[in-house]
């Protein structure tokens, strides 16, 4: 019973991994900088 489940994990993990390495990298930096830039605009409208 054990045995099914560690190998029902390790499907998940594996899965989980595949979907991961799908997803398209994020740029923290440029998405910091829009949101600054976002905001002062906002400041400035105020």
């Amino acid at each position: 019973m054990q045995f099914i489940i560690i190998l029902l994990l390790l499907i998940i993990i594996v899965l989980l991994l595949d979907i991961s390495s799908r997803i398209p990298k994020r740029n923290y930096v440029k998405e910091a900088m829009q949101r600054d830039e976002e905001q002062r605009e906002q400041l400035k409208k105020v």
